[in-house]
């Protein structure tokens, strides 16, 4: 009896040490440090130490609520751990999150409506709720881990396989842009152009004008990829049965969409040159095109590259040219009009004259230098080519680079006058601008020789673009303005620099409006030119310090 005692209290000791190592196992083994202590488990554990949800422990996550299934979890946990010790391990470990797991903290998503994820519009209700597709989405269908490093991150390419695939229209039915981005009101600054998105729903305008290479991609499933998982005949046999492979793969595991299909990618276009792929590329792109080669900005002789601003935002050539039914309309002011308003009659129309007025002005310049240098001169040709591209590409395409093609086909004629030692040179017919100004000046061609009255004074552009003034110096950026403002400052900002130490020019220049002028002031009517011609003051007499002295009056009137 004694001994059977012993067995009994050894055996209740053994029992009791048993239970308790078994929760002390199972405290151990839900912590997640234990999960990052396997090799091939250390990435995913890093990636959770940096993510969102680097607070909550793995098993909250990996699984489901209910006793079963911790039991479950726990027994496939112990079998893992085996394989790991014996080596019989794979190198890809594989789990599945159920939705109940995530719910368990997120059930208000359900509830919350739309929220905002980078600008873009998502409701989880219907993704969760109702079928997309004929398909039942998984939490970790959008939620997944395609990217090491990135813990339960939305995968957006998953996003653009089930709105783009397959689609008659980008900008339609499911593919339609405003499902997820809303009607746009942002302005924008690209490739130092201002768009106020507001104009969209105010002239009706179709987004693929502009954005009709944001889609690249057919999302195809190789059957080749089927053999990275699967190497038994019978399951490849199923490759072609949509309805089943979906259900299986995604309602009934949680296999991300991207491990079957190819990406499609959805946004600014990856190859800016992918822009000039267009259908006008049937007739207008083959080959060496001067309109496609002065949109792109390249092709120039001793210019370096300058893509249009249009084109490196992405405008492909519908965006501007038109296709109704069957048919290209020419491109014109209108085009502009389309997207940015009114306002652009008038910058379409500076652009035009300003382009064909400098290609008068450097095909005269050309015809006389033919007569004086040799047929057979490189820089000759070479100026020539330069000229040829802006007048056969149609300079417009790209205004800012035609000037500058134009600038280097003269710049050619003078270096090779002055190698013969030719007493000639050809002065440039315009104000060369700064690249600095060439930001400004994209839109307002030909401002040079605009002529403008401001705080009652003269005022010449063309001066300041000499002195080497950048154009921020004065006027703000569009998207930083105030409405109805022209410049950033007062007229204590033209004194600052017109007035800082003298008068460094004749004052009649600038203040001519007012020197023809009978002012009235607070001794009566007052006459500069009268003063100034007939009695030979000068300014600085009455101006000392810019404001009147009225004490020098006293010297002829009582």
């Amino acid at each position: 009896m004694r001994k059977l005692g012993v067995f009994f209290i050894i055996g209740s000791f053994i029992i009791i040490f048993g239970i308790i190592f078994f929760f002390i196992l199972i405290q151990v083994t839900s912590h997640p440090k234990f999960c990052g202590l396997c090799h091939v488990m250390k990435p995913y554990y890093k990636s959770w130490e940096s993510s969102s949800h680097n607070e909550v422990p793995c098993v909250e996550c990996h699984i489901p609520p209910g006793i079963t299934s911790e039991i479950r979890k726990k027994y496939e946990a112990l079998a893992m751990v085996t394989r790991y010790i014996t080596g019989t391990y794979s190198t890809n470990p594989w789990t599945e999150i159920e939705d109940e797991a995530c719910l368990r903290c997120h059930d208000k998503r359900l509830l919350s409506g739309k929220t905002l994820f980078k600008n873009v519009l998502f409701d989880h209700t219907p993704h969760l709720i109702e079928t997309r597709r004929k398909k039942k989405l998984r939490c970790t269908s959008c939620h997944s881990q395609i990217v090491q490093g990135l813990h339960i991150k939305v995968t957006e390419t998953t996003c653009f396989l089930c709105h783009f695939k397959e689609v008659k229209k980008i900008g339609e039915d499911i593919a339609d842009c405003k499902l997820c981005h809303g009607v746009p009101e942002k302005k924008i600054v690209e490739a130092g152009f201002e768009f106020d998105h507001k104009n969209v729903e105010r002239y009706r305008m179709d987004c693929i004008f502009c954005h009709s290479h944001s889609v690249e991609g057919n999302g195809e499933v190789p059957r080749e990829r089927c053999f990275s998982c699967h190497n038994e005949p019978e399951r490849i046999e199923k490759y072609s049965e949509v309805e089943y492979m979906h259900e299986n793969h995604i309602t009934n595991h949680k296999v991300e969409c991207i491990a079957c299909h190819q990406e499609i990618y959805h946004g600014k276009p990856r190859d800016v040159e992918a822009v000039v792929k267009t259908p006008c590329s049937t007739c207008h792109l083959k080959g060496h095109s001067p309109q496609k080669d002065l949109y792109m900005g390249i092709g120039g002789i001793g210019v370096s590259p300058m893509p249009s601003a249009m084109y490196k935002a992405g405008i492909r050539c519908e965006g501007c040219h038109f296709i109704e039914g069957g048919e290209v309309k020419i491109s014109g002011a209108f085009s502009c009009m389309n997207c940015h308003g009114s306002s652009y009659y008038k910058i379409y129309k500076k652009w035009e004259e300003s382009i064909k007025e400098k290609i008068k002005k450097t095909e005269k310049i050309i015809n006389e230098a033919k007569k004086i240098l040799p047929k057979n001169s490189q820089k000759l040709k070479d100026a020539i080519y330069n000229f040829e591209l802006v007048k056969k590409g149609y300079g417009i395409h790209n205004v800012d680079y035609s000037q500058v093609l134009l600038e280097k086909a003269i710049e050619f004629i003078n270096e090779e006058l002055s190698k013969l030692k030719i007493n000639k040179h050809f002065e440039l017919p315009w104000v060369k601008y700064s690249p600095e100004k060439r930001i400004c000046t994209r839109c307002h061609q030909g401002i040079e020789e605009k002529r403008e009255e401001i705080f009652g004074v003269s005022f010449s552009h063309k001066n300041h673009l000499k002195e080497n003034l950048n154009c921020i110096e004065c006027h703000r950026p569009h998207y930083e303005k105030k409405e109805g403002e022209i410049l950033k400052f007062g007229k204590e900002g033209c004194i600052n620099c017109h007035h800082e130490k003298e008068i460094k020019k004749d004052c009649i220049y600038c203040h001519k409006i007012s020197y023809n002028k009978t002012l009235k002031t607070k001794i009566g009517n007052f006459s500069h030119k009268l003063h100034v011609e007939e009695n030979g003051i000068k300014c600085l007499d009455c101006h000392k310090k810019i404001k009147v002295d009225y004490n020098f009056c006293k010297d002829c009137h009582s």
